[in-house]
């Protein structure tokens, strides 16, 4: 009898943390597809691949920009369409991805060169900007869309 007790309770731990670790995994596997996803994402805006970005971008899409303004959807990929954004080069290193339900937000540093014709270009010069961003994505009927962004050049003195 005490067998089977001990049995039947080393089965039902098994049964409930069986799903847990998988949930565990999945979000671990959820973070690094998401993590994947947001250097495609900075791949897309170095090659200035603006039909990739428009269907990876929601339609409200909102960016505060390092210019000290706030884009919609529209006049990021206008800007990017017209070379107003515009990278010489790209490197971004992810730092931290978490995942909660259907949100994801990404985080990390970036060094940017703009274009000497682009917006940061003539602001800061064509010189390697190193900036600070944070992207969240939402899941769209089970994929990633890229729905806000914050990226702030982060000054050296």
């Amino acid at each position: 009898m005490r067998n089977r007790f001990l049995l039947l309770l080393i089965l039902s731990d098994t049964a409930i943390a069986a799903p847990a670790a998988a949930r565990s995994n999945d979000l671990r596997g959820s973070e690094a597809a998401l993590a994947k996803l947001d250097l495609e994402q900075k791949d897309m805006v170095a090659r200035a691949d603006v039909a990739r970005l428009d269907a990876l971008s929601a339609p409200g899409l909102t960016i505060n920009a390092p210019t000290n303004r706030v884009l919609t959807r529209e006049q990021f990929l206008g800007m990017m369409r017209n070379g107003q954004i515009g990278a010489e080069t790209f490197e971004r290193t992810v730092e931290s991805v978490s995942v909660n339900g259907d949100v994801g937000i990404v985080m990390g540093r970036e060094v940017f060169t703009p274009t000497p014709d682009s917006e940061l270009g003539r602001t800061y010069g064509a010189v390697p900007l190193k900036r600070r961003y944070t992207n969240i994505y939402v899941r769209d009927h089970g994929s990633w869309r890229w729905f806000a962004r914050h990226a702030n050049v982060v000054t050296t003195k």
